[in-house]
């Protein structure tokens, strides 16, 4: 084996090692800068692929795709997440299994994620929507999801039968906290003012309602509410809204790592949704739900991932003053 054939080997050992062969070849310039170049193996529009398909509602190619990710990209902790999430759509247990250990290796934290996902989406397709308040243990937060308000600022009927069914809820509840979420702005007035002003009007201390009044999505919901009661230590909610949003909604903050212990809705076409969700009616709030978690859905081709597995002290320095070294002995052939 030559010296110039064992740089390039070592070359490739190290961009295996720090990237799982997103990238290919590695030219050799002088005072041992390395150059990277993306071939066609890159893992990013193999990934973008596989969300589209996802979001096509082609979940085996999806899948298909994502297998060729791995296959480039072993330790690419997004594409494995996905995996487990959408191997659970087409009841592939052991596929979902393989992945969230494979995941629980390398990145814990996105293995939780993952497996929130999972469990969240089960739990939501299986709300059937009701109006009656719940009693539940604990200390859960009353979380009730804003509707768009009217051009004149006013709240439309369906916010109020919102509101109303989140004070039905803390009349039983009475210790606990409420969250009104919802930004979208008309007349400077947003969805969680007026959802405030309503309850304060009718009767409910102004002192256990926060408001959140960023979002402008049921994605924006969950994320921004989550971070609210992350830094009040709270993790069970009990969700407010209609029985057409409550399923999605309920995926939406499961993704967050949210509990949501019990639901209460609003009366509106409540028979419509009286049959739990099949899987393969899961596709849509699944897909959310992986939106919510802040899992990429499309990736910058030719740039690796940001969630490589952490190497550990010491081995990539080892892998790389060795290659260094090698670079300093490999300019003549011999």
């Amino acid at each position: 084996m030559t010296r110039r054939f064992k740089v390039a080997a070592a070359a490739t050992i190290l961009v295996a090692a720090v990237g799982g062969g997103v990238i290919g070849t590695m030219p050799v310039v002088g005072h041992h800068d390395v150059v990277p170049r993306a071939t066609s193996l890159d893992s990013s529009a193999l990934y973008n692929d596989a969300q589209k398909k996802f979001a096509a509602g082609d979940v085996a190619g999806g899948l298909d795709a994502l297998k060729q990710v791995v296959a480039v990209a072993p330790a690419d902790a997004q594409a494995i997440a996905l995996q487990a999430i959408w191997s659970d759509q087409v009841d592939d247990s052991a596929a979902m299994q393989a992945a969230l250990n494979k995941l629980s290796m390398m990145n814990p934290a996105l293995a939780t994620t993952a497996r929130n996902i999972i469990a969240g989406v089960a739990d939501a397709a299986k709300i059937v929507p009701d109006t009656t308040p719940k009693n539940v243990s604990g200390r859960p937060t009353i979380v009730i999801l804003g509707y768009g308000l009217g051009a004149d600022g006013k709240m439309a009927a369906e916010l109020i039968n919102r509101v109303r069914a989140g004070k039905s809820q803390a009349e039983l509840t009475t210790s606990a906290p409420i969250v009104v979420s919802g930004g979208v702005p008309k007349k400077g007035i947003t969805e969680a003012s007026a959802m405030q002003k309503w309850l304060v009007d009718n009767g409910v201390d102004a002192s256990r309602i926060t408001t959140e009044d960023k979002s402008g999505s049921t994605v924006a919901n969950a994320q921004n509410t989550a971070a609210i009661l992350a830094g009040k230590g709270v993790r069970d909610i009990i969700l407010v809204t209609s029985p057409s949003h409550i399923r999605r909604a309920a995926a939406d903050f499961a993704a967050t790592g949210l509990r949501v212990v019990a639901s209460v809705t609003t009366g509106t076409d409540l028979s419509r949704y009286a049959t739990p969700l099949t899987k393969q009616r899961q596709t849509g709030i699944r897909l959310e739900a992986t939106r919510t978690a802040k899992i990429p859905a499309t990736r910058q081709p030719g740039v690796l991932p940001d969630n490589l597995p952490d190497p550990g002290p010491g081995l990539i320095p080892e892998i790389g003053n060795k290659l260094l070294e090698l670079l300093g002995t490999g300019s003549s052939s011999k």
